[in-house]
């Protein structure tokens, strides 16, 4: 009997990676902010709308960060999948409008799905690491776009001023994988 009782309890006392689903208004704010992201980026509106996780910091640092420590808030696998993943910080951030952060937050949704319309539009394939900051620096562009359209100066991505490939592990990019292509 104790055998079968662990996985019980474990399935009881665990708690979910993911979150709640969004509410209406979470679906109608978020329609938005993909409306935003089609206009600033000109990539088509996709037939499959992404939808957003909004996910705890051990999340980003175990998926999008390789499992260290990291400051991501957002992040787009290029799975094929239509799920973007947000931290879940900027849940409460993007509510709260009267909070100074709250365009900030919602400019992080719009970056993630500029991210999805990027992958929708060359077919979910598979890119290098020159492509990669290509599309790292087009979904700042029209993030600071989105947060300039509401009258406010806050530039992000400045960091990749100074990103390159040099170095880079990308199996597409490296000399012995460009034979192969």
């Amino acid at each position: 009997m104790r055998p079968r009782l662990l996985p019980i309890l474990l399935v009881l006392f665990s708690t979910s990676a993911t979150s709640s689903p969004p509410s209406s208004q979470e679906v109608e704010l978020f329609d938005g902010l993909l409306s935003w992201a089609v206009t600033l980026s000109g990539y088509q509106k996709p037939v499959t709308n992404p939808t957003v996780e909004f996910m705890p910091q051990a999340f980003f640092n175990a998926n999008a960060c390789r499992g260290k420590p990291c400051r991501v808030w957002g992040w787009y696998p290029n799975t094929g999948g239509n799920v973007v993943y947000v931290h879940e910080a900027a849940r409460a951030l993007i509510e709260d409008s009267s909070d100074p952060k709250s365009l900030l937050a919602a400019s992080i949704v719009v970056h993630e799905f500029t991210h999805y319309l990027q992958a929708a539009n060359r077919s979910f394939a598979k890119y290098g690491c020159a492509q990669a900051l290509a599309l790292e620096r087009e979904a700042y562009k029209v993030q600071n776009a989105y947060i300039a359209a509401y009258g406010r100066y806050m530039q992000v991505g400045i960091s990749m001023q100074n990103s390159g490939c040099e170095g880079s592990a990308s199996e597409i990019d490296s000399p012995a994988a460009a034979g192969t292509q």
